[in-house]
């Protein structure tokens, strides 16, 4: 198998440390944060970022390409995105996923690797709460159906694939939203060769669908637990609050999806961090929400989720409460 013609799509990234990994596949990831010392938190949220530039150290010159069209690169306003910009430009690794304020389309970045002409375009779901424009300077590129699917026709002569990256899905979810599921196929309907979907911290299954692949959340490929992050910013500067937030096993694992651009035949990995390097694990019979039977028709899918999340919700609070013990009222919401 020609590995220049294979492309390997990893999850959410916030490269908070140089991680040693193996990979000798072009990588496309998501950089879930920006890139800056020091920098003015926008207000309002809880802020991600990183103070170091790690990429090189991870990636090596394997990253084709970086997704930062999610709802935490323009938790720095236009300071951050300046600096993230210009540390990505450093290393010579093209982004898509944010455009100017003056910009109405997607502004797919169309990228030629061994011969085959590839265009990426990024979407980010209001559900996930993103600052949608700093400045008046930079977006992040809303996802509405009609709009994206009219892009999709314009660009679609143009390549020979079409990747769509969305930042969606319920957080601590291993089962894909209904609405997305549609959305996800409707895209493929009409002409999206690759949907990546990314910001549930929780790995989620990947299809055949049509003929596309749709992997509907990959998971944390590389991500911290918070503890004590100054958030929710009021507008003088001065944080409201903390946030912490522990990982649990599913925020541990992400998949990796390796890709044929030429036949579309692909391979799942799954991956973990494990002190300062990122391994490789063998998919078991655990995993079972990789190859979960979607069927959004029947009646029971969405109690199914439901009742997912809260064994996931009390598991977390369960894990919280061994570690610091503390009045039980979080328990009553959840239960």
């Amino acid at each position: 198998m020609d590995n220049n013609k294979i492309l390997l799509f990893l999850g959410d990234v916030v490269p908070y440390k140089s991680f040693k990994f193996r990979n000798d596949l072009q990588t496309v990831i998501n950089l879930e944060c920006p890139i800056i010392k020091g920098g003015i938190p926008e207000e309002g949220k809880i802020n991600l970022k990183v103070s170091e530039n790690y990429l090189a150290a991870i990636f090596g010159e394997n990253l084709l390409c970086v997704n930062i069209g999610n709802n935490h690169i323009l938790d720095y306003g236009t300071e951050g995105v300046d600096s993230t910009l210009n540390e990505l430009n450093g290393l010579k690794i093209p982004y898509f996923g944010l455009s100017s304020s003056s910009d109405s389309s997607y502004c797919p970045l169309i990228i030629n690797k061994a011969g085959i002409n590839i265009a990426f375009i990024s979407a980010v779901c209001s559900s996930t709460s993103p600052l949608v424009e700093v400045g008046n300077t930079y977006k992040i590129n809303e996802l509405e159906e009609d709009a994206l699917i009219h892009e999709i026709s314009r660009i679609r002569p143009l390549v020979t694939r079409l990747v769509v990256y969305i930042h969606w899905g319920t957080e601590e979810s291993s089962y894909p939203n209904p609405r997305d599921i549609l959305i996800a196929r409707r895209l493929i309907d009409n002409g999206v060769d690759i949907v990546i979907g990314s910001h549930a911290h929780a790995p989620q299954p990947v299809e055949r669908y049509g003929n596309g692949i749709i992997a509907y959340n990959l998971g944390n490929f590389i991500m911290p637990s918070l503890k004590d992050v100054p958030s929710y910013y009021s507008e003088n500067g001065e944080a409201q609050s903390t946030y912490n937030k522990k990982k649990m096993l599913w925020n541990r694992i992400s998949w990796g999806v390796a890709i044929n651009l030429e036949d579309l035949n692909y391979k799942v990995v799954k991956y973990m961090p494990f002190f300062n390097r990122i391994v490789r694990l063998p998919i078991t019979p655990l995993d079972r929400y990789l190859k979960m039977r979607i069927i959004i028709t029947d009646e029971s899918y969405s109690s199914k989720m439901s009742r997912h999340l809260k064994r996931r919700a009390l598991y977390r609070y369960i894990m919280d409460f061994i570690q610091n013990p503390h009045v039980p009222q979080k328990l009553k919401r959840i239960l």
